[in-house]
């Protein structure tokens, strides 16, 4: 975590980052409510919504190397 605290702090774009979590977060929740709703465990449907956007930073890492 102290990683991404210090990353926060040099990143220039802290306030962009702040109004897309603003943005992002409501609906992220819903996502993992709904899951949740559907009976899958808290932990298991944050943990798939995080891996998937994992993957994607990954697939837009690949096309920044190419």
């Amino acid at each position: 975590m102290n990683n991404v605290l210090e990353f926060r702090a040099k990143c220039p774009h802290v306030e962009t980052l702040s109004t897309c979590r603003e943005a992002l977060e409501p609906i992220v929740m819903k996502i993992v409510t709904d899951a949740i709703g559907r009976g899958y465990p808290p932990a298991e449907a944050a943990m798939v919504v995080a891996d998937i956007a994992d993957d994607y930073i990954l697939m837009l890492s690949r096309k920044l190397q190419h």
